[in-house]
């Protein structure tokens, strides 16, 4: 009896020990829950925060720019004519902002290359923007920021200092702007709308050229400025690509007044410092080592090219492997580069197909203004009418010595005097 008694006492002790166990776990797990509880009620609440912050903040922003604003229906983008804005923005794009810039890890994209499926993923992330109204200028900086321009609003959304993952938005009609600017600081830029700071944007290398052209095309606007010449175009890319490169290529430029108007760098290898540059004159393609050192240069003058294309750059013979190739190509819009000179092809890879149509379109814009020079003048060869008094003076001798009657010496001098 002493043995069973002695069971089931410890029967009834491991049986409290396991009760205890399990209130102690539930009281944890009771803990624990209040905890988080806790934890997500204070995330909430700081959200919360955040965003009535930022709504604020956008708020400021608007406010900001309006206070400062000439408040007149002639500022800005508003006092251009949509049509001639978006012929302007094209042909800023194309002269502009492609040379001396990457397209690859470019942060800002203009008219017309904003397609409707670029539309729809600005929409994605810059919700206050309901896509009727025709993109003019899109900057996507890293951070998340996002700026969108159309004639008539220019849309932000910027982060919040106190925490960069919220995200204070807003609009502001371009009626009460009067100017936009990036001012270049040590480790950041400074976005200003009509002198009101909006955001500061940390410099990246591929940020220095797009906000030059970001800068010269609000310029531009400004000034109602909307022609855009060769000497612009050389200046611009000479501040771009840097001293060094610029005279790099001017080694290859033999015309005194040869000015550059396209540059494209890093082409065929991520290693290779090799680029392709246009000029008024020619094309200049350079091949060089990691060292700097030219191991490879050709020029074609426009007069001795005779075709340009883009053309698929897939290399294999392998038809799954070009499927494959090609599908890249179209993902990363890169294509190869053909010059035909005097029967010889040459071929560039690899460049951007906006790169190489751009290349392409300088090619026939000189080699037109090349087969208009060539044309031989026209000559005016002019026949002078013989004199009509000297006309009149032998109708009268031959009058007098009767060879001529009266009557048709007075027709003929009657013809005569018509021509006076």
């Amino acid at each position: 009896m002493a043995f069973m008694d002695k069971m089931k006492d410890m029967a009834g002790k491991a049986k409290a020990t396991m009760e205890s166990a399990a209130q102690a776990t539930k009281e944890k797990y009771e803990q624990v829950k209040q905890e988080n509880a806790e934890k997500k009620a204070q995330k909430e609440a700081y959200i919360a925060e955040m965003e009535s912050k930022a709504a604020e903040y956008g708020q400021s922003l608007c406010s900001m720019v309006n206070e400062k604003g000439s408040a007149t229906p002639e500022s800005f983008m508003s006092r251009i004519a949509e049509k001639e804005l978006l012929a302007f923005t094209k042909d800023f794009y194309d002269k502009m902002v492609l040379p001396g810039s990457k397209a690859s890890v470019s942060c800002i994209i203009m008219h017309p290359y904003i397609d409707e499926k670029k539309v729809k993923t600005i929409q994605k992330k810059l919700s206050i923007y309901d896509g009727t109204e025709t993109p003019i200028l899109y900057m996507n900086e890293a951070e998340g920021q996002q700026f969108l321009l159309t004639r008539d609003h220019f849309y932000f959304k910027v982060c919040l200092a106190e925490d960069k993952k919220f995200y204070a938005q807003g609009t502001i009609d371009c009626k009460d702007i009067d100017s936009i600017k990036i001012e270049n600081g040590e480790s950041e830029c400074i976005l200003k709308v009509n002198d009101v700071t909006f955001a500061a944007i940390k410099i990246r290398d591929a940020y220095k050229q797009d906000f030059i052209t970001l800068n010269e095309y609000f310029k531009n606007i400004a000034e109602q400025d909307f022609e855009i010449v060769p000497e612009e175009i050389d200046r611009l890319i000479h501040e771009k690509i840097g001293d060094k490169i610029y005279q790099h290529i001017k080694k290859y430029m033999t015309y005194e007044d040869e000015l550059v108007m396209y540059y494209a760098g890093g082409l065929d290898s991520l290693a290779a410092m090799d680029y392709i540059a246009c000029t008024t004159k020619q094309i200049i393609i350079v091949n060089r080592e990691m060292l700097g050192a030219t191991s490879n240069v050709k020029q074609f003058y426009y007069e001795d090219i005779t075709s340009m294309a883009t053309e698929q750059n897939s290399k294999s013979d392998d038809l799954l492997v070009a499927v494959i190739d090609s599908a890249l190509t179209a993902a990363l819009k890169v294509c190869d580069l053909i010059i035909m000179v005097a029967g010889a092809k040459e071929k560039i890879s690899t460049l951007y197909t906006i790169e190489a149509e751009r290349v392409i379109a300088i090619y026939h814009e000189y080699r037109k203004e090349l087969k208009k020079g060539s044309q031989p003048a026209q000559t005016i060869i002019q026949q002078n009418e013989p004199d009509v008094l000297e006309q009149i003076e032998k109708l009268s001798k031959l009058r007098d010595s009767g060879i001529l009657s009266d009557e048709e010496f007075n027709q003929k001098k009657a013809v005569l005097l018509e021509k006076l």
